[in-house]
């Protein structure tokens, strides 16, 4: 691992060559700002449309829009947030020939698919400022870079500290004995320890099975073959403890394969379960309520302390441009006052609430919250994990997330999800 600047005052560790993305996390769709067709429009006024997958910030970001347009009356803005169908409604929109004007790219493979239709935005003045994290993603082979980052993200466990406190749990576990004896606890006073979102496969498929590749030795150089045929997921000791892991975590909440995203994080916030897998894009809900008092803590997948006290992070996807879009000019300006000026920034870290992948500004921790805060103490503190999802074939996190619903059905043992893993990987590959 080496180090490399995540923003001004903050350092962070990272994989050599590692490009890595966590997308917001279950399922959903959040209904587009406004009525107005995407480009140019009646009274010359131009509508940016935006499609994008963090159905979390929608809120935030129409807010942070209507300011833009507030600034600028002959711009403004419709804009989608979609989650588990977005790589699906994205296609449909090109198929139809309705591109939206900026659009969410994964990197990494997901830009290779897409490159053909974004604008290179290499002369945009906030290329140069992106922290290396972000920009290895978002480089085509070509030297050229196509998005803009949208934050800085990681994921373990979102707990809730009172819940904890009830229980007599003092600490965060970082084994796997220390989280089953804390769940007892739980349990002893009439708490649900875990709730998990197993309905969408999007958590699983992205989150869930990255735990394993993570955790390899040298995780570019699994992914590298398992591409090549050299590396698989079968008989991998690794991926056994994962696959174990994930069945303990389905055992300790209800109806698991009935949960999404919604019914998740509403369960948590209303102090119905104690834990669930989640990510610091939670926080602009948790500052919704001031009551709530909740920390980001690691996946202790196994014994070894050293190995679970870490968090899993990496840059969440990009916003590209359209090529073809008529508005394109007023899309670069859009993201380019979002980058530098301070009213754009203070709308990134204040509303949004989110780490910014660039070295010319940071998020204070009053700003990012409490999950922001926790993620920022592990980043400095180099105890991080990659994801590395954005290097799946397409359509792999899908049938993996599949696959995990499979496991804890008790469709398929152990060996057997790791076959599925190995199965649908080469699928989707060749």
């Amino acid at each position: 691992m080496m180090e490399r600047n995540l923003k001004a005052s903050t350092v962070v560790s990272v994989f050599v060559g590692m490009s890595v993305l966590l997308t917001a996390c279950g399922g959903g769709t959040k209904e587009a700002q406004g009525n107005t067709a995407k480009g140019a429009s009646a009274n010359n006024v131009k509508t940016i449309h935006i499609y994008q997958t963090k159905i979390e910030i929608d809120e935030a970001l129409k807010k942070t829009a209507a300011a833009y347009t507030a600034l600028h009356p002959d711009v403004q803005f419709v804009i989608d947030s979609v989650s588990d169908n977005y790589s699906t409604g994205l296609k449909t929109k090109q198929a139809s020939g309705e591109m939206p004007d900026i659009f969410t790219v994964m990197g990494n493979q997901d830009l290779k698919l897409w490159q053909s239709q974004l604008e290179d935005l290499s002369d945009q003045a906030w290329t140069k400022d992106m922290i290396d994290l972000a920009k290895q993603g978002i480089t085509g082979d070509d030297g050229k870079v196509y998005g803009w980052p949208v934050s800085v993200e990681g994921y373990g466990y979102v707990y809730n500290k009172k819940l904890f406190d009830q229980a007599g749990i003092s600490e965060v576990p970082t084994t796997l004995t220390a989280l089953k004896e804390d769940a007892l606890k739980l349990k002893s006073a009439g708490i649900q320890p875990l709730i998990g979102a197993y309905m969408d496969w999007y958590q699983s498929g992205n989150f869930l099975v990255n735990m394993g590749i993570a955790r390899q030795p040298d995780p570019q150089a699994f992914i590298k073959g398992l591409y090549d045929g050299t590396s698989t997921f079968v008989g991998n000791d690794i991926f056994k403890q994962v696959a174990e892991f994930i069945k303990y975590d389905f055992s300790q909440g209800k109806n698991g394969l009935s949960t999404n995203f919604n019914s998740q994080t509403t369960a948590l916030f209303a102090g119905q379960a104690a834990m669930t897998l989640g990510g610091n894009w939670l926080q602009p809900s948790i500052s919704g309520n001031p009551d709530l008092s909740m920390g980001l803590m690691p996946l202790p997948v196994n014994d070894n302390p050293e190995e679970n006290d870490k968090l899993y992070v990496g840059v969440t996807g990009y916003w590209g441009i359209s090529k073809d879009s008529e508005v394109k000019q007023e899309a670069k300006d859009f993201l380019n006052w979002l980058a530098t000026t301070p009213e754009g920034q203070a709308h990134v870290t204040k509303d949004m609430q989110m780490i910014p992948a660039f070295n010319s500004f940071s998020a204070d921790d009053t700003d990012i919250g409490a999950l922001g805060a926790d993620l920022s103490r592990y980043v400095k503190a180099g105890k991080i994990y990659g994801s590395f999802n954005s290097y799946y074939p397409d359509g792999v996190a899908q049938a993996f997330g599949e696959a995990v619903q499979k496991l804890v059905g008790g469709k398929v043992d152990t060996d057997g999800f790791l076959q599925e893993l190995q199965n649908e990987w080469d699928r989707l590959a060749n």
